[in-house]
């Protein structure tokens, strides 16, 4: 698959992260979760000090922005509260205009938020309502915890390869 931009993943989670939407000394921030919480894969979950989950939708090009909608699931877990898709602006405004067709389908008054970034690596604008439509909740905190659980096994699993890697150079 082709990209729309040249930006790593990890410097997509780095510019969510230093975006100044979520407060980073307060949030508990994690990239890539693919079990332990939900029942599908979040590229990025920030955890508030109040206890609401919000889940951001990375997407690098206009062809995987498409496959989202192809999936089982619909980023509708009753525990994200809050949910972004992330897309780069050379297909910002065909990804909005495809999220408000969508959304107009199932009589939804709004469409999700979608941050726009650039080849910088910084989130330039923010569009759209950041709200789940439907039923949402704050974790409970065994929830909270365990999403606390999974961020530092994300940590530790990180330094180790990172520490490997050297070995070998």
């Amino acid at each position: 698959m082709t990209m729309d931009t040249s930006l790593t993943i990890q410097q997509i989670h780095l510019a969510l992260r230093n975006s100044g939407i979520w407060n980073k000394r307060s949030d508990i921030m994690i990239p890539n979760v693919s079990w332990g919480l939900l029942d599908y894969e979040a590229d990025f979950l920030v955890l508030s000090k109040s206890g609401y989950l919000t889940e951001v939708e990375i997407k690098r090009s206009w062809e995987d922005f498409k496959a989202d909608f192809k999936k089982k699931h619909a980023h509708d877990d009753e525990r994200v509260y809050y949910f972004y898709y992330c897309v780069h602006e050379s297909f910002a405004d065909k990804a909005i205009e495809m999220l408000k067709e969508k959304h107009n389908e199932k009589e939804v008054a709004f469409i999700p938020a979608v941050l726009i970034y650039d080849d910088n690596g910084i989130i330039i604008k923010q569009i759209g309502n950041r709200y789940n439509a439907g039923h949402h909740r704050k974790l409970f905190l065994e929830e909270q915890l365990t999403l606390t659980r999974l961020a530092q096994l994300r940590y530790w699993n990180l330094l180790e390869k990172q520490l490997k890697s050297k070995e070998y150079e």
